[in-house]
C-alpha cells in the first residue's frame, strides 16, 4: 500500500487500533468500578434509612411525652409494646408502638375504645423490636433490620409530680451489630 509516495505497514495500522481498544477497555473498567461502588452505597443508605428512622422515631415519641408516668412497657398479643398516654381534647388516648409483620407500627386510639393491635399504621421495616424499661426513667431499645442491629437508650423526663417542672433529658447511645461502634 501506499500513502503519499510511501507503504503503509500492517503496524501503522494495528498500533493505533490497539491504543483505541486499551482506552476503550480502560473506560469500561472505570464504568463497572463506579457502578459497583454506587450500589454498594445505596445499599449502605438503604440500611441505615431504615434504621435511623426508627431510632429518630422512637426517641422523638419519647420527647413529647410529659414525664415518665405516661409511658408503659406492655405485652399485648404477645408483643412488646411501648404505650404513651396522652390528654387531647380532654380524653386520655394512647400511642401504641410495636413490630408486627416485618414492620414497626404505631396505633393511636382513645384508650378506652383500645381493642387490639390491628389496624396500627405501618412506618418502617423492620426484622425485629424490643423494648425494655431497665429503670423507672430508662427505656430500652433493641432493632434491627437488613443484617443492622441497633441497641439503644433512651431517657425519659422525670415524673412532672415528683420532680417539679425538669426537661427531658435523652441519652442516646448505639452499638451496631454489624459495623462494632459505638456512638
Amino acid at each position: 500500500m501506499r500513502k503519499n509516495g510511501g507503504t503503509i505497514h500492517t503496524i501503522d495500522i494495528v498500533f493505533p487500533l490497539l491504543f483505541i481498544l486499551l482506552f476503550c477497555f480502560c473506560a469500561l473498567l472505570v464504568v463497572l468500578q463506579g457502578a459497583r461502588i454506587y450500589e454498594r452505597t445505596a445499599a449502605g443508605l438503604q440500611e441505615n434509612y431504615t434504621v435511623r428512622t426508627a431510632v429518630s422515631y422512637l426517641q422523638e415519641k419519647v420527647r413529647e411525652c410529659g414525664d415518665s408516668s405516661q409511658i408503659a412497657v406492655e405485652e399485648i398479643d404477645g408483643r412488646q409494646v411501648l404505650v404513651i398516654d396522652s390528654l387531647v381534647a380532654g380524653e386520655v388516648c394512647a400511642t401504641y408502638i410495636y413490630q408486627e409483620e416485618g414492620s414497626l407500627k404505631e396505633l393511636f386510639t382513645k384508650k378506652e375504645e383500645f381493642s387490639g393491635l390491628s389496624g396500627g399504621q405501618e412506618l418502617v421495616k423492620l426484622d425485629t423490636f424490643s423494648v425494655s424499661r431497665p429503670e423507672k426513667d430508662l427505656l430500652q431499645f433493641e432493632l434491627s433490620a437488613d443484617g443492622q442491629e441497633e441497641t439503644f437508650f433512651i431517657r425519659t423526663a422525670a415524673d412532672v409530680t415528683a420532680a417539679g417542672d425538669e426537661n427531658t433529658e435523652n441519652v442516646y447511645e448505639s452499638s451496631k451489630g454489624t459495623a462494632g461502634r459505638t456512638e
